[in-house]
């Protein structure tokens, strides 16, 4: 894709790129998406979780809140998903700085009508958080067209976006090279604590198990 006036960087172009597979593997990856649009009451920045069927996000909401209203009436959208990678740490404060994979995507979305249609897209949402949740023999129940008349879905083509990362150490200034502190990266791994069942479930069913290579919880049935 290439860049437009607004996803052109203006500081360290360098670190961003246009690649759809790379911007497509941090929305995959990210459990949740913040979206910004303008009210009368000013700026609004609501997070979500989400979910991308090819080369569209699927966004959901309740049916009659703001963002939902306002995104669905064709309100300019800004979608960002960002994961925190570590922490660079410098010889000098000014230098210190997170590493980061970012995808900020422009546009429109339009609601999805139809509400048997919704409760199979909420389904699929739920499913790509919770791999194999709604299938199995102690499946949860999937969503219902009662349940799609007060929860609404957009679709939102991915055409206007970039994505930025930042990695590596800091950029400190040969002046603080003789700063006695120590520099370096902080990784973060990400490490879910084990699930904890609630009172009526106990220990009747097999708990989801996560999975580092999607860093997902899977519901293997």
């Amino acid at each position: 894709m290439s860049p437009t006036p607004r996803t052109t960087a203006q500081r360290y172009p360098e670190r961003v790129t246009y690649d759809r597979d790379a911007a497509y593997a941090i929305l995959d990856e990210a459990l949740a998406v913040h979206v910004g649009f303008a009210t009368d009451d000013g700026p609004v920045v609501i997070p979500t979780l989400h979910m991308r069927e090819g080369d569209e996000l699927l966004l959901h909401g309740s049916a009659f809140g703001r963002f939902m209203t306002t995104a669905a009436a064709g309100a300019p959208l800004c979608v960002t998903a960002t994961l925190i990678d570590g922490l660079i740490l410098g010889r000098a404060a000014s230098h210190h700085s997170a590493a980061y994979r970012s995808v900020m995507i422009f546009g429109r979305a339009a609601p999805v009508e139809d509400e048997r249609q919704r409760a199979d897209m909420l389904g699929r949402i739920v499913e790509s958080v919770v791999p194999g949740r709604l299938d199995g023999p102690n499946a949860a129940r999937r969503p219902s067209v009662e349940e799609a008349h007060y929860t609404a879905v957009l679709t939102m083509p991915i055409e206007e976006f970039s994505m930025k990362v930042r990695e590596g150490f800091a950029r400190d200034e040969p002046k603080d090279d003789a700063v006695e502190a120590w520099a370096g990266f902080i990784p973060f791994t990400p490490a879910p604590g084990p699930p904890v069942p609630d009172t009526i479930t106990g220990t009747r069913f097999t708990a989801p198990a996560y999975d580092p290579a999607t860093h997902r919880f899977r519901q293997d049935g």
